[in-house]
Formats: structure tokens, C-alpha cells, sequence
């Protein structure tokens, strides 16, 4: 006969594997781009956690002790790759010593590596040049339409993971894909409508999303990528400015306006617009799909 402890501890074990089978999948996302995608295809069957906040960039972090116990218990790590996140996602996923996570394992997912991409350049790369990526622009989250393919992308890992919610996984990332593919449309329009052609930006964070919208950056307020504009650099936009008719600078929220308002105190007509380039940037920025407006809508 069976105790009533063995019973009880029976009953228990039940009860675990039970609320086991329907436990969540533990995703960690490098930012806050790429943890809006995964849940947009995840929803209630993902817990997704973004190591980096709305107002930090993640060229500059650091592998936190928080960070490796999160990597520790992940049951898939999503990165930005190309290696926006090289100085310290390494560091991290050595550190946390889980298996399932490491390069290669289905738990490790680079969708840099699913994207064509922008801006890769060209001969011998030296830090002259500035912060180069080799491998070309990082930042393709920004582009409505790239993102919706890769939605695609994160419900066939998801799906790895956890074949009996591959439908639910499957159906939302269409649905994400339709609703971004649909409003890239809308947007495209309504910024020729708008009839802005040509802008500064200060960082090539927006290359992706300008290339989407038929709009060409024509100047940077970076001489090069993460150098400090110079005087001689600030004179020269000023002049281009004037030059091409550039009426608008986009600054990525991560950088000061002070040298783009410099600027537009000099060139009459001039507009400077800080702008959101993360989730989370602003309160009312919580989704990619509210990102993308908040772009369109400093283009108008």
C-alpha cells in the first residue's frame, strides 16, 4: 500500500510536470527592437526580457552579472549580430556556461545573419575610419519590411523549441509581416506626399528605414561613425545644407541636438527633430509598429 506521504508526493510531482509542459520559453533579447519581435510572434508563449533598455545603446555595454544569470536560465538568446553587440555578448554567453545558448545551438539566434545587408564596406578596414562594422549596418531593425521577414525567421526558431505551439508562432508572425508589409505602403505614401527628399541624420542608425522610405541622408553629423564632429565638419554641413535645400535633422535620440541646432540657427527653414530609434525610447513607444510611426511622423 501506498503511504499518504508518497502519495501527497506523488500528486505534487504531477502537479509540476504539468505546469512544466506549459511553461513559457524563456527569451532574452540584446535590445528592445528585437524583444518586440519576439514577442509580436511569441505573445503569451514567450517571456522575453531585453538586456538593454529604451535609452541605452547597445554598442556600449558590458556583460553584467545580471545579464550572465539571466543568459543562465535562457532558453534562447536573440541578437542583433553584425556586431552591434561584439564588446560584450560573448563575454556573456561564456559566462552563463548554458549550453543550449551557445553559437550554433538552436537556443542562439543572430538575425544579422538572415538580413542583407547595408553599408558593408569596401578594402582594408582601419579605426580611422571610425566604429566600421565589417560586416555592414547593424541597425536593419528599423526597416519595417526586413522585420517582418524576420518575424518569420524567430517563429521557425520558436517552433524548434516548441513544436506544439509551432501554429501559433507561425500565424502570428504572418500577421506581423502582413501589418508591417502593409504599412510600409502607407508610410512610403504619405512621405512623398509630404515631399521630403533629403535629410541629415547625425548617426547611419536610420540608413534602413531612409533607404525604405525613398529619402537619402546627405549628410552625417559624425564625420565619421562615433567621432565627435569638429567645427571644420559642423562649417561643412552648413554649407551643404545651404547647397541642397536640407530643411530637416533627424537626431537618434541617443545623441545631443546642441550641433544640430548650431547648424540650424545657420540655414534658414531649418527643423532639428530628436527621434525614437528604440522601443521604449518615449511612453508611447512600445511596439515596433509605434516606432515606425513616430519616424514617419518626423518626416511629415
Amino acid at each position: 500500500m501506498i503511504s499518504k506521504s508518497l502519495k501527497i508526493l506523488v500528486v505534487l510531482s504531477g502537479l509540476f510536470l504539468a505546469s512544466s509542459s506549459f511553461a513559457a520559453l524563456q527569451v532574452v533579447a540584446t535590445t528592445t527592437n528585437v524583444a518586440a519581435l519576439v514577442k509580436a510572434v511569441g505573445g503569451e508563449n514567450v517571456e522575453v526580457y531585453s538586456l538593454t533598455k529604451g535609452n541605452q545603446d547597445a554598442h556600449y555595454m558590458d556583460a553584467k552579472p545580471s545579464f550572465i544569470m539571466r543568459a543562465a536560465r535562457a532558453d534562447l538568446v536573440v541578437s542583433v549580430g553584425l556586431e552591434l553587440e561584439i564588446g560584450w555578448l560573448p563575454a556573456m554567453i561564456s559566462g552563463a556556461r548554458n549550453p543550449k545558448i551557445m553559437p550554433g545551438q538552436e537556443g542562439s539566434l543572430v538575425l544579422g545573419d538572415h538580413v542583407k545587408p547595408l553599408e558593408i564596406p569596401k578594402g582594408a578596414i582601419s579605426r580611422d575610419q571610425g566604429d566600421v562594422h565589417p560586416d555592414g549596418n547593424p541597425h536593419f531593425m528599423l526597416d519595417p519590411v526586413r522585420a517582418g521577414k524576420l518575424a518569420l525567421v524567430v517563429a521557425k526558431r520558436l517552433t524548434a523549441l516548441a513544436p506544439k505551439d509551432g501554429a501559433y508562432f507561425n500565424k502570428n508572425a504572418q500577421a506581423f509581416k502582413s501589418r508591417m508589409d502593409e504599412g510600409a505602403k502607407v508610410w512610403a505614401a504619405a512621405i512623398k506626399k509630404a515631399g521630403i527628399k533629403q535629410i541629415f541624420t547625425y548617426h547611419k542608425t536610420l540608413s534602413y528605414f531612409l533607404q525604405r522610405m525613398d529619402v537619402n541622408a546627405v549628410g552625417y553629423i559624425e564625420p565619421k561613425p562615433g567621432v565627435p564632429p569638429t567645427a571644420s565638419h559642423v562649417l561643412s554641413l552648413i554649407k551643404s545644407a545651404k547647397q541642397k535645400k536640407v530643411q530637416l535633422i533627424l537626431v537618434e535620440h541617443l545623441y545631443e541636438t546642441a550641433i544640430p541646432k548650431r547648424i540650424q540657427k545657420e540655414v534658414n527653414g531649418m527643423k532639428v527633430a530628436s527621434v525614437p530609434v528604440l522601443v521604449g525610447a518615449e511612453p508611447d513607444v512600445n511596439s515596433l509598429y509605434s516606432l515606425y510611426e513616430s519616424l514617419v511622423k518626423s518626416l511629415q
